[in-house]
């Protein structure tokens, strides 16, 4: 019987058998891939890496910043406008003295002694000085001190707080501190005593709820009356007033300011 022939494959002279194909694959290996998949790899681990260690070390200071007594960070310490006044800045521990001899200094009787310790708190810190830099970053614009054009003329909120306190008190003894023959009090004339009270009130109702003090009232049991009473003499989280007087201190204004000159300027700050 015939059978058929089966067809069998001749390779084509290009095709390789498996035993050359082998050897070639040997004797030339194949092409090393590119190296910049893993060059950019590399790059985006070390860039995250970086990334963490700025994170932390971002979340340590601000740590550090708001556990230090310091104000370095002023979004920390609640200072977010700008004052030249802020690197004086530093922060303590005060229990307040109510109705005790804490301020005996400040209380009494109208007397020449309680009039200066009032008048030291504030009287010789009026008007600071400070420097054409620092006036651009303040959020008010301020003028220039005629005569001393390089620095500009600024006075601490606290100190005319102070002021009106002090003015409060002598309110209180007008038979003491006003004038008796004309009525004035302080330099004030008495037809516009009411209006220079209503305003120092309104000064420190500002003032005092602008700071908005969270240190806290407590109450506690008291054996003699038998009764739980709220103690107001609890320490307080306080700016060192002696650190802001320094600061004062050191760029105090001593001559006489001419608010007759207008100094003319290039500072241009939209006034809040």
């Amino acid at each position: 019987m015939f059978r058929p022939r089966k067809e069998q494959y001749d390779p084509l002279l290009s095709d390789p058998t498996p035993e050359e194909s082998s050897s070639e694959s040997d004797a030339y290996p194949p092409p090393p891939k590119s190296p910049i998949p893993r060059l950019k790899r590399i790059i985006i681990v070390d860039v995250v890496v970086v990334l963490q260690a700025v994170i932390i070390l971002a979340m340590v200071g601000v740590f550090m910043a708001y556990h230090s007594s310091n104000c370095p960070a002023p979004e920390i310490c609640g200072q977010i406008l700008y004052s030249p006044a802020m690197e004086a800045v530093e922060y303590l521990p005060k229990t307040f003295g109510v109705g005790n001899d804490n301020g005996a200094i400040y209380q009494g009787g109208p007397s020449a002694s309680v009039d200066e310790a009032w008048l030291n708190l504030y009287n010789y810190f009026g008007l600071s000085r400070i420097s054409k830099d620092q006036a651009r970053m303040l959020p008010n614009k301020t003028l220039p001190i005629p005569g001393d054009e390089d620095h500009y003329a600024v006075s601490l909120a606290v100190f005319h707080q102070v002021h009106c306190i002090n003015i409060l008190r002598k309110a209180t003894r007008p038979d003491y501190y006003a004038d008796p023959d004309t009525g004035e009090f302080s330099g004030v004339a008495k037809e516009d005593w009411a209006e220079h009270l209503e305003h120092c009130l309104e000064v420190l109702r500002e003032a005092v709820t602008c700071a908005s003090d969270i240190s806290l009232i407590v109450w506690q049991w008291d054996d003699k009356r038998n009764q739980a009473l709220a103690r107001m003499d609890t320490v307080h989280s306080c700016r060192d007033f002696g650190k802001i007087q320094d600061w004062a201190r050191a760029h105090q204004w001593v001559e006489k300011f001419d608010n007759d000159v207008h100094v003319e300027d290039d500072i241009e700050i939209p006034v809040f």
